[in-house]
């Protein structure tokens, strides 16, 4: 059960990679989701909205039904975009579930809550909450809950939603190591064994190992980010330092993707930028971007400064892991620890202009040799903790009746 599935790009994408690897291992396996619109807001050509479409993909029946399709700063349309799913699978998404043995679901948005706990009739169908994102945390972050005495309600409300969803479910999957204690900390119903670290693999089919880039004399040092292009990324940083740095440093940032911070991005890098050294690709399809990710010899990534964002792990980090690239986090927290264990790249603070200019100069000081010592290290860390069959298998074990008898008969009180 995910709001979010193929063909949509990113964090997005996660659940058409398991629902793939549990088909691979012998499994049945039905997705109940809705029409495709992230990141644009808009229905991508070639669906059109019905009132419940079911088809077959690589061994996986899909059923869609409608919604609200949004994704961009309005809180009145993010909200009716989550919403309008949450009613549209509860009453028209029954089907795609019956005489099923489990339910995984992609915890994001929290309004998932209401078809899951009515198809699985309050947890008596065993479910695997997989925690994508802190909520409420994200809502509060991002503005999206009014002032006043209607956002406390509605803030309170939420926090029982996603107290309760916890409570009911098998296990609880988390995707950064610290959210697991964040939780047993908030919710006294989680126990320690309840939450289990299953990180985010990526599409292996889309990104594959392949050696980085060659320094060639003469050409630029290209550091690519590719993603969405919102608030939390904190982009403006690194288009500023991009845009200060000496003339004798010779490279170029290439931005590739789309979101509700794009035109402020833009506007920015016409005032920063003199040297011409930041292009902007615009929104191109997924299966384009391994291809223009070997243009580049090093990829970003980047949160803003924020202790919520700390809980954060970028869903293109495995990604980036798995294709061998080398990485520049502008980030702290569990997504630093991340890149820094893996071996594959740097790591700056979010805020810190200086050393995020020296990580830029060093960059382009490294030699072939370097670089592709870095994307080793990175995809043999996916292999070892990321691959999508470890995760798969983990979800699987962790929901089986017979590798934890004590979760089936949680006090549901």
């Amino acid at each position: 059960m995910t709001q979010w599935y193929d063909p949509e790009p990113g964090p997005a994408a996660i659940p058409g990679v398991l629902a793939r690897e549990f088909a691979a291992a012998g499994h049945e396996v039905r997705v109940l989701t809705g029409f495709p619109n992230y990141p644009t807001g808009r229905v991508y050509p070639g669906h059109r909205q019905t009132w419940r479409r079911t088809s077959t993909v690589d061994g996986v029946t899909v059923t869609r039904v409608p919604l609200y399709a949004s994704h961009d700063s309005s809180s009145v349309g993010r909200a009716l975009n989550y919403l309008s799913f949450a009613v549209s699978a509860t009453v028209l998404g029954a089907r795609s579930l019956r005489g099923c043995d489990m339910v995984w679901v992609y915890n994001s948005p929290a309004t998932v809550a209401l078809p899951l706990l009515v198809h699985t009739r309050w947890g008596r169908l065993p479910y695997f909450l997989h925690v994508q994102d802190l909520w409420p945390d994200s809502l509060v972050h991002s503005g999206m809950f009014p002032d006043g005495r209607a956002g406390r309600l509605a803030l309170a409300a939420v926090s029982k939603t996603v107290s309760l969803t916890e409570r009911l479910a098998r296990r609880v999957g988390v995707i950064s190591p610290s959210v697991a204690d964040l939780i047993q900390r908030r919710n006294r119903h989680v126990r320690p064994d309840d939450a289990v670290y299953v990180p985010n693999p990526t599409d292996e089919g889309l990104f594959t190992f392949d050696e980085v880039r060659e320094r060639r004399d003469g050409e630029p040092f290209v550091l690519m980010y590719s993603g969405a292009i919102g608030d939390v990324q904190g982009l403006e940083n690194v288009v500023e330092a991009v845009g200060a740095l000496p003339s004798d440093v010779d490279l170029r940032l290439v931005l590739v993707g789309d979101g509700i911070a794009l035109d402020r991005l833009r506007a920015l890098a016409s005032r920063v930028d003199d040297g011409g050294r930041i292009e902007f690709v615009g929104r191109v399809p997924k299966e384009r971007v391994p291809g223009l990710m070997k243009q580049a010899h090093a990829h970003l990534v980047s949160l803003g400064a924020s202790e919520f964002l700390e809980h954060t792990t970028p869903s293109k980090i495995p990604s980036l892991l798995a294709s061998g690239a080398v990485v520049l986090g502008v980030i702290a927290g569990d997504g630093a620890l991340l890149i820094t264990e893996s071996g594959a790249g740097t790591v700056v603070p979010p805020g810190d202009a200086g050393a995020l200019q020296d990580a830029l100069i060093s960059l382009t000081h490294l030699t072939t040799d370097d670089l592709r010592g870095r994307g080793r290290s990175g995809r043999h860390h996916y292999d070892a903790h990321f691959s999508a069959d470890r995760a798969a298998a983990a979800i699987i074990d962790a929901t089986s009746p017979t590798s934890s008898d004590q979760h089936a008969t949680k006090d549901r009180s």
